[in-house]
């Protein structure tokens, strides 16, 4: 078994397919359903993983014989052992966001109140959709998951639904701001 070090893809990978086996386009379709709204994966990632994590001795792979040949994965017992070993290890506190609205707020003062407005509208309409969208989801699907699984997406509800605020409560305060284009010029 490889000493390779595992990346949080790896553990995706490991977690859905300890699950229930699965080739690497049915990793891109659960990991797209679940854990894609709060952890982006490039599809390159989760097909080329499994190949990865089998060379590792954590998976294990069948070919199909015919058609499309396609590699069902399972998850071995070094893999099982392995995923375990992540679950129980210190978590840094550190949450990595990467808001391009964020970005763009944090620069805002080089521009103009309305673009500024316009963002925090934007923003503002595309996180109560997607709280929306989970409250749905939560609504429709929470009792086929499991308890872990409708915490997370019950966060994911909460930090949506305060983003959403945030930029209601920048929106409505911009009305009493100076535009920040007037006070850079005396």
């Amino acid at each position: 078994m490889s000493a390779r070090k595992l990346t949080p893809t790896s553990y995706a990978v490991l977690g859905t397919l300890d699950g229930a086996p699965g080739t690497s386009y049915d990793l891109v379709q659960r990991i797209g359903l679940t854990i894609a709204n709060f952890w982006i994966f490039s599809h390159a990632q989760l097909y080329d993983e499994p190949a990865r994590l089998e060379e590792a001795g954590y998976l294990t792979s069948v070919t199909e014989e015919g058609g499309r040949r396609r590699r069902t994965y399972t998850i071995t017992e070094a893999g099982r052992a392995e995923l375990h070993r992540w679950l129980h290890e210190p978590t840094p506190g550190h949450t990595e966001v990467r808001d391009p609205g964020l970005l763009k707020l944090f620069f805002a003062d080089m521009g103009d109140r309305t673009a500024v407005a316009a963002l925090a509208r934007d923003q503002r309409e595309a996180h109560a959709d997607r709280a929306a969208m989970y409250t749905h989801l939560h609504r429709t699907v929470a009792s086929l998951m499991t308890p872990a699984q409708a915490a997370t997406l019950d966060l994911g509800i909460r930090m949506e639904r305060t983003i959403a605020d945030f930029w209601d409560e920048l929106l409505a305060g911009l009305g009493t701001r100076p535009d920040p284009a007037s006070e850079r010029d005396p």
